[in-house]
């Protein structure tokens, strides 16, 4: 009877471990936020040009490759606990700490400065790459296509080239696969553009991205088009 009683009471604490487990799990990403909101336990300041964050060692650490090694060495940083970052952008700095803590960041900047979509998407992509925070650099990609795919019209989408082949090394597909892709699907149409134009004579590397991985250099219909493209040198 007692080996019953000290069964049943063993499955009740395990039902209860079991279910707080499952509690504080729910409740992790809703205390991050909330310990950013109110620097409660913060550990680290991060300043940028125009803004202090007071932000938690654990959490940045754990997401950046940059702020691990920086931590982990004999560095001033981790001496002040604070970290400068006055020649970054601001907006996209910001974009950071908040992806870090869970908050879904707005493609359009902040309040305290609104740019291009496209173009924004281009910065956290950089710096994400920068410092190594490689599920931000996921996300801003993946933001990045969506606003492509849907604004190749507009105007700042030749600009978005020109940004994305500046700001990303020649290795790094990412964000150049996507505008080859979409400029593929679109030639004909963004030929008509002078500044698409343009782009394609001086960014180096995009032309001839679009010779070498386009599945319709071959085809009759658009053969003038291509003919069109400017030649330029391929290695860069």
């Amino acid at each position: 009877m007692a080996s019953r009683s000290a069964s049943i009471e063993q499955k009740e604490v395990n039902i209860y471990h079991e279910e707080s487990s499952v509690q504080e799990v729910g409740d992790l990403s809703a205390s991050i936020k909330k310990f950013f909101i109110s620097s409660d336990f913060s550990d680290l300041t991060i300043c940028t040009a125009d803004q202090e964050f007071k932000v938690h060692r654990l959490v940045v650490c754990g997401q950046s490759a940059y702020f691990s090694r920086l931590f982990k060495g004999n560095w001033t940083e981790s001496v002040d606990n604070t970290v400068q970052l006055k020649s970054d952008d601001p907006r996209t700095i910001e974009a950071m700490i908040h992806f870090m803590y869970g908050f879904e960041y707005d493609s359009s900047g902040s309040n305290l400065g609104r740019v291009s979509p496209m173009l924004f998407n281009i910065n956290v992509y950089q710096v994400a790459d920068k410092f190594g925070v490689p599920l931000l650099k996921q996300k801003a990609k993946d933001k990045f296509e969506t606003i492509a795919r849907t604004c190749w019209n507009m105007d700042d989408y030749p600009t978005a080239i020109s940004e994305a082949y500046q700001r990303t090394h020649k290795d790094d597909r990412g964000l150049r696969d996507i505008l080859v892709h979409i400029s593929h699907e679109h030639l004909e149409k963004l030929l008509e553009n002078e500044d698409f134009r343009t782009v394609l004579e001086e960014t180096l590397g995009f032309a001839a991205d679009l010779v070498k991985h386009s599945p319709v250099k071959h085809s009759p219909v658009k053969k003038t088009v291509w003919e069109d493209l400017p030649q330029r040198n391929p290695d860069y």
